[in-house]
């Protein structure tokens, strides 16, 4: 069973990709269904409570990706730290597409699609390392 929002353990390269995937659809659909609320909210509080609700399910879809990229990490034996450093040129690449700096953005996307996709293709670890044991193997967490 996937603990989304667990620290602890390592998780493969294809898990990695698929939960991610689940994490962002998930996430879409609860969007979409709470936008389609906004025009059936008729007064203000009503407004501002599916407003509330659209934040809470980014926030959740953004902790729980953060919590996957750090069991990803460990599985090539790399620690869970390094993801706040990824988050924040996430920050920076949307205050380069806030001030409207087309070339910075375009680096910055391009610099992010490269890291993340070497956490994705990164091979973990072919044996036991100090966050666990191998994805997938007898007796390793899912």
């Amino acid at each position: 069973m996937l603990k989304t929002f667990s620290l602890q353990g390592r998780l493969g390269r294809l898990r990695y990709f698929l939960f991610n995937v689940a994490v962002i659809a998930i996430a879409a659909a609860a969007v979409f269904a709470l936008t389609r609320l906004l025009t059936l909210a008729g007064t203000r509080p009503a407004f501002s409570m599916v407003q509330g609700l659209v934040a809470l399910t980014y926030v959740l879809a953004i902790i729980a990706s953060l919590c996957l990229m750090v069991r990803r990490l460990h599985d090539f034996d790399q620690s869970g730290w390094w993801t706040p450093s990824l988050f924040l040129l996430h920050l920076v690449y949307g205050y380069y597409e806030a001030v409207g700096s087309l070339t910075a953005t375009i680096l910055m996307g391009i610099f992010l699609l490269a890291v993340h996709l070497a956490i994705i293709l990164t091979p973990g670890s072919k044996n036991p390392n100090r966050f666990g044991e191998v994805p997938g193997s007898a007796g390793a967490p899912a």
